[in-house]
């Protein structure tokens, strides 16, 4: 039996102000960056202190945040920071999951600045206890599980009677444990026989596909969108359509997961 334990909590970090005149301050060098994970709402939790390490008043001050791409120095987005405690010091920089679901997954800076009641222009500090005008906000990626679009083929190839459909990708390459497919097939007053094939090479010939068991299908005159699921460990999938002598319509598209 395997145990773990999750930890809720904030990511902390500190914003210098510098108070100190008349003396040079060398603070440590250490710096780590906040990380957020695309699509998930983050909260971090900075302190404002000053070079002694004491804890600021924020009841004159606005703080803001303003994230900034790296390579264009653009402005991607700008928060205003929420206080927790006035007197400790304590601000909030709260991201949800729509915002940092539109960030990028790299490294960014992260600038707070503030202002102060009746004074013109803002004020800057350092960040953490390294003398950095910037944190650095890692986005990452992965945290959410993504919806893997469908693959759609309207094209079909005529190979004597038959018209062949590309390639569309099985279970195997898709890391689908299940071996599930789900087929919708698009049909215009379609008269003919259309079925599944399947293979398990991985750069397939025209000799290496087969026909699917139990997905061979005759219409006639159908104007519909016909659903069909099956089972099986391939690596791709195509559809192959028989048009009658005498069809009229078409068969449009199939559009197909796994």
């Amino acid at each position: 039996m395997y145990q773990a334990t999750v930890y809720q909590y904030n990511q902390r970090a500190e914003a210098l102000v510098p108070q100190r005149r008349g003396t040079t301050y060398y603070g440590p060098d250490n710096h780590k960056p906040l990380v957020a994970y695309k699509g998930l709402n983050i909260e971090f939790d900075l302190f404002v202190k000053d070079t002694d390490r004491k804890p600021q008043s924020l009841h004159n001050k606005t703080y803001t945040a303003t994230i900034i791409d790296r390579t264009s120095k653009a402005s991607i987005l700008t928060k205003t920071l929420t206080p927790g405690n006035y007197d400790q010091g304590q601000l909030v920089l709260k991201l949800d999951h729509e915002e940092t679901s539109a960030l990028d997954a790299k490294l960014y800076d992260l600038i707070v600045t503030y202002t102060i009641t009746d004074v013109a222009g803002s004020y800057g500090g350092t960040s953490d206890q390294n003398n950095r005008i910037t944190f650095v906000l890692e986005v990452k990626d992965g945290a959410v599980a993504q919806l893997r679009p469908s693959e759609n083929v309207s094209v079909f190839t005529p190979d004597g009677d038959d018209r062949v459909g590309g390639r569309m990708t099985g279970p195997v390459l898709n890391n689908s444990k299940s071996g599930l497919h789900t087929v919708a097939v698009h049909l215009t007053n379609y008269t003919g026989v259309y079925k599944m094939q399947a293979t398990l090479s991985l750069q397939p010939l025209d000799s290496d596909y087969f026909d699917v068991t139990g997905q061979s299908y005759t219409v006639s005159a159908r104007t519909s969108v016909d659903y069909h699921t099956f089972i099986g460990m391939y690596t791709y999938v195509r559809l192959v359509h028989t048009p009658d002598p005498g069809n009229a319509g078409t068969l449009d598209k199939v559009t197909y997961r796994s």
